[in-house]
């Protein structure tokens, strides 16, 4: 045998150990999770039909239904879709760079319009939302769609991990269909789940609201900025609830119990404004806070940390606080 077919034979079985290695690292990790035990916990959620198992949506998928199936995935990791599903990523459902001096912010009900059309979505069709290993981009998706006033929106609890954990098929994604001409039942409706700067403002001297941080501790206690803000630090009288607190070992959701007692007394006779890094993690906490606890008036920060910090550090606002913050100079 030449050196060089065993040289290239090598290098295949490295590249191939390394591929099996960043899969194993960033992939989706597989987790099987029986839909007997899922309904019965979305059973005791304020609106069940909020939530869905691998297994009831490979069911919808078979029998043809009108469903359609969007993944939220980031296209840098090695996570092949649900087969079937349309999959897009943040930019596909974020403003344009050009729309804010930051980024982060939800794009616009025409285009969101535009993209359930070209997946041939009508306000009648199913839409389940799926992500893979943290899932609050499904959750983030789950709050724009509802925001057109969609009102069968359903989240794969468990996402692709529970898809793959099934052995269902993976690939073949992202289907020629027939566009429709979505329009949006009620846009309307976003405003009343949207949280802006002026209402995190006046909410921080209001005993009626209580304020959410959703972030990991080291940005709630200013230690890390995670690229994108333009500072450290929280806003001012926030309680510190990571949003993952809100998920079992294998990333499906708590019992409607587990998450009472975690949120609470700390929402009980509140309005709350949920946020985070960008509004994609505080909008898992909100959806776990309506549709589970069946909360009232709970709103996600879009501009989050981002615009807050933005506000504070770069427009340099006497009205923005920040506690744990940098000092200026």
């Amino acid at each position: 045998m030449k050196k060089s077919t065993v040289a290239i034979g090598v290098v295949a079985a490295v590249l191939a150990a390394g591929y099996v290695g960043y899969t194993s690292m960033f992939g989706a990790e597989a987790v099987q999770v029986s839909a007997e035990v899922l309904d019965q916990k979305f059973a005791e959620y304020a609106n069940p039909e909020a939530f869905v198992s691998a297994q009831e949506v490979k069911q919808m998928m078979d029998r043809d239904l009108d469903v359609v199936v969007i993944g939220a995935l980031n296209p840098m990791k090695p996570d092949a879709p649900i087969e079937g599903s349309f999959s897009m990523w943040r930019p596909d459902y974020s403003a344009a760079k050009e729309a804010y001096e930051f980024d982060g912010m939800r794009n616009s009900v025409e285009e969101m319009e535009s993209l359930l059309s070209s997946y041939g979505a009508t306000p009648e069709t199913t839409i389940v939302v799926y992500a893979a290993n943290s899932h609050h981009d499904a959750a983030r998706l789950f709050w724009q769609i509802k925001n057109l006033g969609h009102e069968d929106v359903r989240y794969l609890d468990g996402g692709l991990n529970a898809w793959i954990g099934e052995g269902f098929p993976t690939g073949n994604a992202n289907p020629t269909v027939t566009a429709s001409q979505y329009k949006a039942p009620a846009p309307q409706s976003e405003e009343s789940a949207l949280a802006t700067l002026d209402m995190v403002l006046a909410a921080q001297n209001t005993a009626d609201w209580v304020i959410l941080d959703t972030r990991g501790t080291a940005e709630f206690d200013g230690s890390t900025t995670v690229s994108g803000a333009f500072g450290p630090g929280t806003i001012p009288g926030s309680v510190h609830i990571n949003w993952t607190k809100a998920l079992n070992d294998d990333t499906t959701l708590k019992s409607a119990e587990e998450l009472q007692a975690l949120y609470g007394d700390v929402i009980k006779g509140k309005k709350v404004i949920a946020y985070c890094q960008s509004g994609v993690r505080s909008a898992h906490t909100m959806m776990v806070l309506e549709e589970v606890l069946g909360a009232q008036d709970v709103y996600n920060y879009d501009g989050s940390w981002i615009e807050y910090s933005y506000a504070h550090y770069e427009q340099n606002r006497a009205d923005i606080p920040v506690q744990s913050g940098a000092k200026k100079s």
